[in-house]
């Protein structure tokens, strides 16, 4: 007879610690697919923000390359003009002394005439 009337008496505690027990494991499934939901959208998250970034770096890195391009270039374009320029430069030079060669009295002190003619201006 207590037998029976403490199964009688354990089966709502019984029903109501299964419950509990039911309430805790849903709880736990629940925590974890949020906990999973929250790490897909923190994945996105930083997969977003990375894209975005390098994004902006290989932007940043295309300017840099074309500035450097563009110095290059512009560095090759005055190289050739100075050598264009020197070129005639020592052109001009060779003929002033071959026509200072040419002038009579080329011992004589002093300017000639005709020595500073071929002076420039």
């Amino acid at each position: 007879m207590i037998a029976a009337w403490l199964t009688k008496a354990a089966k709502p505690v019984i029903i109501v610690l299964l419950l509990i027990l039911a309430a805790f494991v849903l709880g736990l499934l629940t925590i974890k697919t949020v906990n999973g939901m929250i790490g897909d959208a923190v994945t996105r998250t930083v997969a977003e923000r990375n894209a975005f970034w390098t994004a902006g770096i290989e932007a940043a890195n295309t300017k840099v390359a074309e500035a450097e391009a563009r110095q290059a270039r512009y560095a090759l374009d005055l190289e050739r003009d100075t050598n264009a320029k020197l070129d005639a430069l020592r052109i001009r030079k060779e003929e002033l002394e071959t026509l200072n060669a040419s002038l009579p009295n080329g011992g004589d002190c002093g300017l000639g005439r005709d020595r500073v003619r071929l002076l420039p201006h």
